[in-house]
């Protein structure tokens, strides 16, 4: 019985720490899709949730 406690709980944290869940969207956040490379004041996030070859920019915060 405990065994299958143990199973239940690795399933469960397996499960919970799945990449990109915990991902801020781009445009639901202070980023932008931009076609070329990012400009230098802004963080270059990837693809997330831009269309086609565009990037997911977002200003940086004053202090990173």
């Amino acid at each position: 019985m405990k065994i299958l406690y143990l199973l239940f709980a690795l399933l469960f944290l397996a499960f919970l720490s799945e990449p990109g869940n915990a991902q801020r969207i781009c445009l639901g956040g202070r980023g932008f899709c931009h076609s070329t490379p990012c400009p230098r004041s802004t963080i270059d996030y990837g693809k997330k949730d831009c269309w086609g070859s565009l990037r997911c920019c977002e200003p940086k915060r004053p202090g990173k």
